[in-house]
């Protein structure tokens, strides 16, 4: 769909070749996606990705002459689900023919052949996908059905992160610590307190220790805060934790939220199609509209739940 009311109210319904060009079309910047760099990647055309999590018992026993058996594996499924989704677009490029957008038409080859089609290609429609990836369903998606002939609701087309964290905590599978409300002039403790309750074997290992841009911000603050720091400039202090291979990170994805989270990365898993990808777009010209289409398929989620930490809640808790 083009809207070139406000174009043709300001600049007149013709074209004039004044030297406009792309250029000159202005946007605000786009979040590319993110959080997804930080995952392990895997390939797949299943659309449930199936695991099992295997948990050995203790073996080592003190010797008798006498057979005693002790040990055993415990062996669980765990499955990550794979959405497919879609972007549909359609829009008549001779609408802009007689505006100020002109130059971006052409005689003589099909519209969907025409610099606007290729423009939104670049410039709109590849940016927007990774911003809308990124900021509705990565984290905070919640997937839901879509009616017959209507378009989904943004954040509905998959389960994001955020719903898997507390379903983890709520089933019991994800550790939940509880290091109450987060506050800006406490965070750094909250923080150091969070990972001082990550299983020990666990704290010897680099993770990442997930939150919102705008906490992380607080993090540093409260950080450069504390008077034993030598460093005083904001270019020398860093994410990480004291006295362990753990960093801060922020992630776009997590804004407006107050959680924290942290995995290994080899437990955090993206999962994308092994033939449909997300930048294959597909042009079809009827009469005088032009369509845009594209398909894939995305999943997010952890290979073992038991190696999951977070500050949420269980549901009903009153707290984060």
């Amino acid at each position: 769909m083009i809207t070139t009311s406000d174009i043709i109210a300001e600049y007149g319904a013709y074209y004039i070749d004044a030297g406009q060009n792309k250029q000159r079309i202005l946007k605000l910047l786009t979040t590319q996606r993110e959080i997804t760099g930080y995952a392990t990647p895997i390939k797949t055309d299943d659309t449930i990705f199936r695991l099992a999590n295997a948990t050995f018992r203790t073996l080592v026993q003190p010797f008798q002459k006498a057979f005693t058996q002790k040990g055993g594996v415990d062996i669980t499924p765990n499955e990550i689900r794979v959405f497919r989704m879609k972007v549909d677009d359609e829009f008549m490029p001779d609408e802009l023919v007689a505006t100020w957008l002109g130059f971006l038409t052409a005689k003589n080859v099909d519209r969907k052949s025409w610099p606007f089609v290729q423009w939104l290609i670049e410039v709109y429609y590849a940016n927007q996908i990774d911003q809308d990836m990124e900021l509705n369903e990565y984290y905070k998606g919640v997937y839901a059905a879509p009616a017959a002939g209507v378009a989904g609701a943004e954040g509905t087309g998959m389960d994001g992160l955020k719903k898997q964290l507390q379903a983890g905590v709520d089933n019991g599978t994800i550790n939940s610590i509880n290091i109450g409300a987060l506050d800006k002039d406490t965070i750094f403790d909250q923080v150091e307190a969070f990972t001082d309750k990550i299983t020990e074997v666990y704290q010897g290992i680099k993770m990442n220790v997930f939150m919102s841009r705008a906490w992380y911000k607080k993090y540093m603050q409260d950080k450069r805060a504390q008077h034993f720091y030598f460093k005083t400039s904001a270019d020398q202090i860093d994410g990480g934790i004291d006295f362990t291979p753990l960093d801060v990170k922020p992630l776009a994805s997590m804004v407006g939220t107050s959680d924290i989270w942290c995995t290994p990365v080899q437990n955090f898993l993206y999962l994308t199609s092994a033939t449909l990808q997300k930048n294959q777009f597909k042009l079809e010209e009827v009469k005088r509209s032009v369509a845009v289409m594209a398909d894939w398929s995305e999943g997010v989620g952890f290979g073992i739940n038991q190696a999951v930490w977070t500050n949420i809640r269980p549901s009903g808790s009153g707290s984060i």
